[in-house]
Order: structure tokens, then C-alpha cells, then sequence
């Protein structure tokens, strides 16, 4: 049975997902979520709702940086984060990520393929 990639991202039945810097395009890419799952695209950061699940979707090294900075803090509490990037970008694959992310304590703990022209890597805090 092949898997969405909502299941390849662990986003299951109600879960809350933010989804983070993406384009209709790369949404599309979650789609079918599970059933009773919602996305968010904008989070309060003064009260900030319960997130089950994050994906930063991020098409170069910079955008990754500056979407780092500014939500960063805020992924701590959310238990599975992804950062989805285009496969073949050599400022953005997952050597790069794993740079990027052990900067900010945190550390690449699996990948998967989304389809021919993304994946994402789950990070966690160290």
C-alpha cells in the first residue's frame, strides 16, 4: 500500500498542522491530509494554538535561514517538524540542512520523498 505523504510526514487523523512558507504548489504536495486534520498557515505568536505537526518548506539555503529565525522558537513545542526542500538543490539538501539546523540545536533524525522534485527531513531538538 503506498503511503500519502501526509502518512510519510506521521500527520494523522485530527492533527493540527502549520505549514510554514509554502506556495499552492507545495501544499498541494499534503494533500490528502487525514481526515478531521487541519492546516494553519499563520500562528499567534502571543497565544500561540496547540500544533501537532510543522512543515517549513523551504526552496534555497536563505529562505531556510531567515523562516529559521524568525519561527525557530516556536517549533520547540511541536512534536514533529519537518523541513521540506526541492531534491537535487545543492544549497538546500540535506547535508546543508543538517548544517543549518545543528547551528540552532536541533538535528536532522530522518528523510523521506515526498515525489520527483521534493523530500523533507525531520528535525528535533537536540
Amino acid at each position: 500500500m503506498d503511503l500519502t505523504n501526509a502518512e510519510k510526514l506521521r500527520i494523522s487523523e485530527g492533527f493540527v498542522v502549520w505549514i510554514i512558507g509554502t506556495s499552492i504548489e507545495e501544499l498541494s504536495l499534503l494533500d490528502p491530509m487525514p481526515e478531521s486534520a487541519t492546516m494553519i498557515e499563520v500562528r499567534d505568536e502571543e497565544e500561540p494554538e496547540s500544533v501537532d505537526a510543522a512543515v517549513l518548506f523551504a526552496s534555497d539555503r536563505t529562505q531556510l535561514a531567515d523562516s529559521f529565525d524568525d519561527v525557530l522558537p516556536q517549533l520547540g513545542s511541536i512534536p514533529v517538524v519537518w523541513i521540506a526542500h526541492p531534491i537535487g538543490e545543492d544549497d538546500i539538501d540535506e547535508d546543508a540542512i543538517q548544517e543549518l539546523t545543528a547551528d540552532y540545536g536541533w538535528y536532522a533524525h530522518e528523510s523521506v520523498i515526498l515525489d520527483d522534485a521534493w523530500a523533507a527531513l525531520r528535525i528535533e531538538q537536540d
